[in-house]
């Protein structure tokens, strides 16, 4: 682009640049799988560079890359000034260029002393949006006329780059999505511990002044008078009665959920297909949902977050195939969840598998807090966990809820 020429909208264009971002591409080291596409465009048309260009609003950068001469070769970046591949995404078409000196739209561009850019064909690499987020592009350091097979084969490749990188780009949202979903659980956890250790606290506040009134009332029940009133003796009776059960209610405190307001009739199918369809969006593995009427009695935000997190677990490891199934029976609801993927090494790697912080597979984004936090949601509701290997040959996880009664 021509340092005069304003700069096009789409260059700077906010979603583009997001989704740029999004491909966690930039500032990272050299993908061997891009530079194995530049090293093929090279050797088939006898040229001497090729590169992966990522373009944002101020410069490009190389994410992969074919015979750069030093310094390029180790910045893997340049500024727009530059820059050829700005042009095909500011046009969002190729940009094919046979004598850089005497093309009007880019003979100011400093590529062509300092890289040694005289001839030029660019490809736009898009998402899956059609956001242009830069150029697979094949230099000639010689003026040169691209033939048309020339040109076809650049954008054969240009198309598996492409791929390449949408590919990272759902990648880099899904580990997001794990990170985010991460932060929740460790809220909720938090959560749930402050909430103990208040309702523990109250509890034990009420103690005291639950005994003072438990006395009075036994003094006054002892009162000679009271025994002389049948309405007041029932009154004081009364009394007596309600304030034994309160005093039990504060002792067993940590075994109230049954009456907890939170809790309702949760329809578990509903419930769990919502969240395969929420989850299922954008995902390159097939999901296989299976469910039968179901009710628990529960927060369905707790039930909510339990699948989310095994859903989530198995979307990260899964090749092809994900299966989902709700199925009742013995009184109780099981919510199940496996992969294809390649699960764990051993036996006792799936009974470790719920313990906070326990973590197998550390070239993979998580932190192992996602499995921890859903046993606890699941035994807060009387329930239990289940893990073990999958027929689809990873993992298979089990939620284990008692059944609402009357359903």
């Amino acid at each position: 682009m021509s340092e005069a020429t304003a700069e096009p909208a789409h260059i700077s264009d906010r979603q583009r640049l997001q989704s740029l971002s999004e491909t966690g591409l930039v500032d990272t080291p050299e993908r061997a799988a891009l530079s194995r596409y530049a090293r093929i465009a090279t050797r088939a048309l006898n040229a001497p560079v090729s590169l992966v260009s990522l373009v944002d609003d101020q410069r490009q950068f190389f994410a992969g890359s074919h015979g750069l001469e030093s310094p390029w070769k180790e910045r893997r970046e340049t500024p727009l000034s530059h820059s050829f591949c700005q042009h095909v995404v500011n046009d969002r078409s190729a940009l094919i260029v046979e004598d850089a000196r005497r093309d009007k739209r880019v003979c100011d561009n400093l590529a062509i002393d300092d890289l040694k850019v005289e001839a030029y064909a660019g490809i736009p690499i898009s998402d899956s949006d059609g956001n242009v987020l830069g150029s697979f592009c094949v230099i000639d350091v010689h003026p040169r006329q691209w033939t048309e097979d020339e040109l076809k084969l650049i954008q054969l490749l240009a198309d598996e780059v492409a791929e390449e990188i949408e590919l990272a780009r759902r990648a880099w949202l899904a580990e997001k999505a794990e990170t985010d979903l991460t932060e929740i659980n460790e809220e909720i956890a938090a959560a749930h511990h402050r909430a103990a250790e208040q309702n523990a606290a109250v509890m034990h506040d009420l103690r005291t002044p639950l005994q003072v009134v438990s006395v009075a009332v036994k003094s006054l029940a002892e009162h000679p008078s009271i025994s002389q009133s049948t309405s007041l003796a029932k009154t004081v009776e009364m009394l007596q009665r309600n304030v034994a059960q309160v005093i039990k209610l504060v002792k067993t405190s940590g075994q109230r959920y049954a009456d907890d307001d939170l809790f309702q009739s949760v329809d578990v199918a509903e419930l769990v297909t919502g969240v395969c369809d929420d989850l299922a969006a954008g995902q390159s593995v097939a999901f296989d949902v299976s469910v039968e009427p179901a009710e628990v009695i529960a927060d369905p935000m707790m039930i909510r977050r339990s699948v989310q997190n095994l859903l989530s677990n198995a979307v990260r490891f899964a090749s092809l195939r994900i299966e989902v199934a709700v199925v009742c029976n013995d009184d109780m609801v099981r919510i199940v969840v496996e992969d294809d993927g390649e699960g764990l090494p051993s036996d006792d790697d799936y009974r470790r598998v719920w313990e906070l912080g326990r973590r197998f597979h550390t070239t993979r984004s998580n932190t192992g807090i996602g499995l921890a936090v859903t046993r606890q949601l699941v035994q807060a509701l009387g329930g239990s966990v289940r893990a073990g290997p999958s027929d689809l040959g990873g993992a298979r996880f089990e939620l284990l809820l008692p059944q609402a009664r009357g359903v």
